[in-house]
């Protein structure tokens, strides 16, 4: 998955479930979210929003509002959300 800032990211429902589950698998493996995972996350995260998929646990990521969920479970959660696609 190409991630840039300047453009919507838009993939289609396979794509979307094969990158979330690659990505949940790396920041399974990572101990803190690097720059880049940080940035795939936020362009899946978006992929799955536009595919009308929502899930609070991943919005936590960088909440201002509420508390922001731990690495470890947003990991998890992101592998739920791509197995059940």
């Amino acid at each position: 998955m190409n991630v840039d800032e300047n453009h919507p990211v838009a993939l289609s429902l396979p794509d979307v479930k094969a990158a979330a589950s690659s990505l949940a698998a790396e920041i399974k493996k990572s101990s803190e979210l690097s720059p880049a995972l940080r940035a795939r996350l936020i362009a899946v995260r978006s992929a799955l929003f536009q595919l009308g998929v929502y899930n609070p646990i991943l919005s936590r990521l960088d909440s201002a509002t509420v508390s922001r969920a731990p690495i470890g479970e947003i990991a998890e959660e992101l592998g739920k959300v791509a197995s059940s696609l």
